[in-house]
């Protein structure tokens, strides 16, 4: 029964890595292109609130904060934005990309920069441990066999 599940756990773990792999850097590429076409800003933190919401059964935390942001050809703007990062505070500033022709339209780099980084990290080592099992069962088949002889 072990030896038939070890290679489906195996493979299971090698899709997982191969989707995370793929995942973050389609992520990563999505940044890159994105650097190419938006225009940079640095925007400053103006409100930040957290509140109990009720979702799916369970009490939920969700944090939400206004970033104001100056532009070039709108003036200043603002939006409003849920936030992931438990750190956020009033007055932090935050580099911020916007589309020139749609300025609502913002990315945070450096927050998806890590995202897209720990999908790649977390994949490489899915990958990584997949082989290192499969290469340790190869050299215990191959042990075994020169016991035997």
């Amino acid at each position: 029964m072990s030896t038939m599940r070890n290679p489906i756990i195996a493979l299971l773990v090698l899709i997982v890595g191969i989707f995370l792999l793929g995942g973050g850097t389609a992520g990563l590429y999505s940044l890159y292109t994105a650097s190419q076409n938006y225009e940079r800003t640095v925007g400053v933190v103006r409100k930040f609130q957290t509140k109990r919401i009720y979702r799916y059964r369970k009490m939920r935390y969700e944090s939400r904060m206004q970033v104001v942001y100056p532009t070039t050809r709108y003036g200043e703007l603002s939006v409003s934005k849920i936030s992931y990062w438990p750190f956020r505070s009033v007055g932090d500033k935050l580099m911020i990309w916007y589309h020139p022709d749609h300025p609502y339209e913002i990315r945070f780099p450096k927050s998806e920069c890590i995202l897209w980084a720990f999908l790649i990290v977390f994949g490489l080592i899915c990958i990584i441990v997949v082989f290192i099992l499969k290469i340790s069962g190869i050299a215990n088949e191959t042990n075994k066999g020169n016991f035997n002889n």
